[in-house]
């Protein structure tokens, strides 16, 4: 009778569970709104109205919290890279990718920091960060093999540089203009050196 009783509980713990971390989810957007990505977790557990040790049972570290949060973002870029591919300008298809991994890796004041250093736990976060690298590595391989991208690029230095200019963007005194611009000097250190000798 105690297996029937605790098997009748699990439905209603489980959902519990799951409404308590959309919870500590939705102040921690909040709160990385406000005050980025180092915002207090004490304060993000008593605005989703649960204890610290709830919110560190979902999210052991900082950084798994941070991705949770960021993690359809993170998905979208796949999704954005999976429609970009076979395009017939790849460079291009790679640049406008890049823009969009930048605007997320600004979403947040030091989040960029996240990006460059993930979690190594394998949980959704880190899942879903790593869909949206391999997603970007398909652009930069597509780029390569039309010869218009040199052949040592690589998706982690290029992901590296694109979080510098994300972490470039925090700063209060830089604007769009200087993010496009240093997009564009990334892209063209990308270029196959024929590419300048063609043009």
């Amino acid at each position: 009778m105690e297996t029937v009783s605790a098997c009748r509980q699990e439905g209603p713990v489980r959902a519990d569970a799951a409404r308590n971390r959309r919870r500590i989810l939705d102040a921690a957007t909040e709160a990385f709104q406000k005050s980025g990505v180092s915002a207090s977790l004490d304060d993000i557990a008593r605005a989703a109205g649960v204890g610290p040790g709830t919110l560190y049972r979902h999210f052991p570290t900082r950084d798994q919290l941070v991705l949770a949060v960021i993690e359809t973002g993170l998905r979208d870029l796949a999704v954005l890279a999976r429609k970009l591919s076979g395009t017939a300008d790849p460079v291009t298809a790679l640049g406008h990718w890049l823009t969009a991994y930048i605007a997320e890796a600004g979403l947040f004041d030091g989040l960029a920091r996240s990006l460059v250093a993930p979690p190594q736990d394998d949980d959704p976060g880190k899942e879903a960060c790593r869909a949206a690298g391999e997603a970007g590595e398909m652009l930069i391989a597509e780029a390569v093999a039309a010869g218009q991208l040199r052949a040592d690029a690589a998706i982690g230095d290029v992901l590296d540089m694109a979080a510098a200019i994300a972490w470039v963007g925090e700063q209060p005194d830089r604007d769009d203009r200087q993010r496009d611009r240093l997009l564009r000097i990334l892209i063209d250190g990308l270029r196959a050196p024929s590419q300048f000798d063609a043009g």
